[in-house]
């Protein structure tokens, strides 16, 4: 009995989402990481150079979330608990398992690029909140404590990042059921883990608009490296007895 090799599975890092694996144009990628990028940094900017517009804008949604937060303390108390169980740490770990998981099933580099998206998703949270240094909201009456700086939201960073690497490393061996409703459930989730930091008050609405925008532009700036012709991320799958 000879053994032929198995066609893997389309991976969606690797080939995009074209049936044909001749891999996502990186002009695409480009575009979606500018798309992303280029308002972070211009949000970014906005808040440094202390934009009215912007700034008016997070005041306002500060103010009108704290002041609902802090009158309905039961919504307050289930938003803490969801902005703990959805915190940085939970995505982290959870990109970490997965991208085990993957290397374990020969997807070796889309494995490595998993964990080295997660690495610098960390790096530009810090390095930004460190170069900007935007003091939180201060409140007399706080919901929420937390600490260091504001921009951006890391909660709202590594939910976005998090969530994307985990659709992108599951994908491949998920049914076609799963596969439309992981997007908006994950979405769902990311979503809500920003919006607990404002109802929270311990964001303004562009730290976490921020956060959101730095993790899609890394992602795909980072699957750059995975599209890139003739890369060698491109693995067989497990071989199989021939009919």
């Amino acid at each position: 009995m000879t053994l032929v090799p198995e066609e893997r599975p389309r991976d969606p890092i690797v080939d995009g989402p074209a049936g044909e694996r001749s891999g996502p144009g990186t002009t695409g990628l480009v575009a979606a990481a500018a798309v992303f990028g280029v308002p972070a940094i211009l949000v970014a900017l906005a808040v440094v150079l202390n934009w009215d517009p912007v700034i008016t804008l997070d005041r306002s949604v500060a103010v009108f979330l704290h002041g609902y937060a802090v009158d309905h303390p039961a919504v307050a108390r289930v938003t803490q608990v969801w902005t703990d169980v959805f915190g940085p740490w939970t995505w982290r770990v959870s990109v970490v398992v997965v991208a085990v998981w993957t290397f374990l099933h020969r997807r070796r580099l889309v494995a490595v690029w998993a964990l080295a998206a997660l690495v610098l998703g960390g790096a530009v949270d810090g390095g930004v909140k460190l170069l900007l240094g935007r003091t939180r909201p201060v409140w007399t009456d706080p919901v929420s404590q937390a600490s260091g700086p504001s921009f951006p939201s890391g909660h709202a960073l590594t939910s976005a990042l998090g969530g994307a690497i985990l659709v992108l490393l599951v994908w491949p061996a998920l049914c076609q059921g799963l596969r439309r409703t992981i997007c908006p459930v994950v979405a769902t989730a990311v979503f809500l883990t920003g919006f607990s930091r404002l109802l929270l008050g311990v964001h303004y609405l562009s730290d976490v608009v921020a956060g959101w925008l730095f993790a899609l532009s890394l992602v795909s700036a980072t699957c750059l490296w995975m599209a890139r012709p003739g890369h060698p991320g491109r693995c067989e799958g497990p071989p199989r007895p021939a009919r």
